[in-house]
């Protein structure tokens, strides 16, 4: 995911820097977009109304997630709020050392200010070109991109969730409060009739269709799973298409074991994630993770700690998508049920972050992991991948139970721990780093 900023400056005319306020502004931006980092400058330093004006028409042009004010000298305060009167979104406050200038103690009377109006801010001081400044700003900035992606996300939910799991029972107010994204609850029957309209014939040119993007494995499930499959891939696909989805979250367990997880694996490569056991909560999860890491999300189980190597070993049945295939792909049937079709495989080893969102309410709430991937064996018969954390296991162990943390975990890879930080703050979530 790449944050848009756009950045305006910020100055008095009377002041001492005034003079520098462009090209510490210009500074600024160079350092941003020196890493990697899209950074808009809207070419405005703000010291009247007609400046802030001007600022405001450009920056309606931009499409930020977040406004950058880099102040360089004291100023009136009261222009910030003009401008916010005409463009209210996100703001970062920048401020820079000097002695004489009256960056910081201006950036501390806005911060009075924004505290007083209810309007949240951010805050990032340090020299223009200081590079863990922008990286900082960077963090802030992508997690109100993801703040911002989340607020269109639409998740279809079909069939409810699995019974005997309440703790993934979902709160769609609270989703929509703290996530953004909206559910769209769809009768399991839309899918199994999309699936009864699907010949056999149809489904073999679908999987001759999604060859491409399926590498070479080994098949053990039967042609007739396969075919059943691509037609519930067909089905779910036809209800993103016709619904407008980013992820999805089918109450697989029983009755659909092992029918959705090729189609799951097929759609996380085109940019689709999907949950098992109809956890909604967790598909958003899954959702937030692939927009941090670009790459497909595995949906897992906490399923065993070995203490004496320090690890823990995550599992599912097998529905990730195949490029974050550590080896061999294998299409099987799903393990206890023994149909079907799954895409097992273990995962790559690398820097990994696994989420977990659970709760209602005032207790909606995230927990964050983050370890490395450790090369590993069919563990477990899905889309295992054994963590070692830095942290004693058994003391994370004793952490998600003291939280009441849920048991299923969305790993990605990357370590996403500042930004999904941030977001949580933003969005006024609790956050749990284990």
């Amino acid at each position: 995911m790449k944050a848009n900023i756009a950045a305006v400056g910020l100055g008095h005319p009377f002041e001492v820097g005034f003079d520098e306020a462009e090209s510490l502004l210009n500074t600024t931006v160079d350092t941003l977009t020196a890493q990697g980092i899209n950074c808009t400058n809207v070419n405005v330093v703000m010291h009247d109304l007609d400046t802030v004006k001007e600022a405001a028409a450009r920056l309606k042009s931009v499409d930020a997630d977040v406004i950058l004010i880099c102040i360089a000298t004291w100023s009136e305060d009261h222009h910030l709020l003009d401008l916010l009167s005409y463009v209210d979104k996100p703001v970062i406050l920048r401020a820079y050392p000097a002695r004489d200038t009256g960056s910081l103690c201006c950036a501390h009377q806005i911060g009075a200010v924004f505290t007083d109006i209810g309007k949240g801010y951010e805050f990032v001081y340090g020299y223009a070109d200081n590079v863990d400044c922008a990286v900082k700003t960077k963090t802030i900035a992508t997690a109100y991109a993801l703040a911002n992606c989340m607020s269109k996300v639409r998740m279809g939910a079909i069939g409810g969730r699995v019974k005997g799991m309440t703790e993934i029972a979902y709160d769609e107010f609270s989703i929509k409060q703290k996530l953004g994204a909206r559910i769209v609850n769809i009768d399991e029957k839309e899918m199994t009739e999309k699936v009864a309209a699907m010949t056999d014939e149809a489904a073999l040119e679908l999987l001759e269709a999604k060859k491409p993007m399926i590498p070479p494995c080994k098949v053990t499930s039967t042609k007739e799973s396969l075919i059943e499959s691509m037609k519930f891939y067909g089905a779910m696909k036809a209800l993103v298409d016709e619904y407008d989805l980013e992820a999805l979250a089918v109450k697989c367990y029983t009755t659909y074991m092992g029918k959705v997880c090729l189609g799951y694996s097929i759609l996380a490569e085109e940019g689709i994630v999907g949950s098992c056991e109809g956890d909604v909560t967790n598909a958003l999860a899954m959702k937030i993770v692939y927009e941090l890491s670009e790459k497909p999300v595995n949906n897992t189980d906490l399923l065993y700690l070995d203490e004496e190597k320090n690890t823990i070993l995550f599992a599912h049945c097998g529905s990730s998508g195949f490029s974050i295939a550590g080896g061999e792909i294998e299409l099987a049937p799903v393990r206890l049920a023994e149909t079907g079709v799954c895409c097992k495989f273990v995962m790559a080893p690398g820097t990994v972050t696994a989420v977990n969102i659970c709760g209602h309410g005032e207790q909606f709430r995230m927990a964050v992991m983050v370890g490395e991937a450790i090369p590993c064996g069919m563990e477990f018969p899905g889309n295992p991948v054994v963590v070692k954390y830095e942290k004693p296991v058994d003391v994370i162990n004793e952490e998600i139970m003291a939280n009441g943390i849920g048991h299923h975990w969305m790993i990605g890879y990357g370590d996403f721990r500042k930004e999904l930080e941030s977001f949580c703050k933003i969005k006024g979530m609790k956050y749990y780093e284990i």
